[in-house]
């Protein structure tokens, strides 16, 4: 292309689609490991929060974000700078984890609280995500539309509220995946409408070399393989834990009918 001229936005439908169902996957997973963060004696389970904090923000967020820029065809090739990339998986994990943190700790989940913890965790996707795009080291520049930023931090706001007012109010596993899917609509809503709001100039300059770079061919399938691998590791854990925890329920049952029966 020469200089100057606007890169048109076009798609890979299979990496879109790649990226929908790992943002989804990863849903799941942080539904149901949110669901158990507070234990049968009310306090705050480390594990179960880590759990749900790696498959929303690092799966399901960070995951889905650079599925979805790859899914972007460019007519040049496409790295991505090791450090911003791994800032914005910190910053999509921590703030994740904050948010989750802050709605279990209180014993009733209301609007209110789930607003809150929502504004802070979107503020935080929104800012992973233009993190990520900032590690973006290829023959072109963005021209940022402010307007379109605003709706697409917005967007993450209000999917932020949602994602944690269905993690801590949904009982069963159909629950469990319907909300999942809607949470990876409005992920990936979020993140298109993102990609929406830059304009790709062509430049005859590359960007300033930096000594550390993924490449933008095999990242999307890298990053879906190590989420595949982590959501098993992550499911196996959460069925021996759920296996055990009902264990030390029908273990306490059972001695306190005996209690009761010896009181008899």
């Amino acid at each position: 292309m020469q200089p100057g001229s606007v890169v048109p936005l076009y798609y890979s439908e299979f990496r879109v689609l790649l990226s929908f169902v790992i943002s989804a996957l990863g849903a799941y997973v942080a539904l149901v490991a949110a669901s158990r963060i507070r234990d049968e004696d009310g306090r705050i389970s480390l594990g179960y929060l880590s759990v749900s904090a790696l498959a929303l923000g690092g799966i399901g967020i960070w995951g889905m974000h650079f599925i979805g820029m790859a899914a972007q065809r460019m007519p040049f090739p496409v790295s991505y700078s090791l450090w911003p990339t791994l800032g914005s998986l910190v910053l999509a994990v921590v703030v994740s984890g904050a948010a989750l943190w802050f709605v279990a700790r209180a014993p009733y989940r209301n609007i209110l609280q789930c607003t809150i913890a929502g504004v802070g965790a979107g503020l935080g996707v929104a800012g992973m995500h233009y993190l990520g795009m900032s590690a973006v080291r290829t023959q072109a520049y963005f021209e940022w539309d402010t307007t379109i930023i605003a709706l697409s931090v917005l967007i993450a706001i209000v999917a932020a509220s949602v994602a944690l007012w269905l993690a801590f109010h949904l009982e069963t596993s159909l629950q469990r995946a319907l909300a999942a899917l809607v949470m990876a609509v409005a992920v990936c809503g979020m993140h298109y409408t993102g990609m929406r709001a830059g304009t790709i100039i062509c430049t005859a300059e590359t960007r300033a070399q930096v000594s550390l770079r993924l490449g933008g061919d095999t990242l999307p399938y890298g990053v879906f393989a190590i989420a595949c691998v982590v959501l098993l590791g992550m499911a196996f854990l959460l069925y021996r834990t759920s296996r055990r925890r009902r264990e030390r329920m029908a273990a306490r049952l059972d001695a306190l009918m005996r209690q009761r029966a010896g009181h008899v």
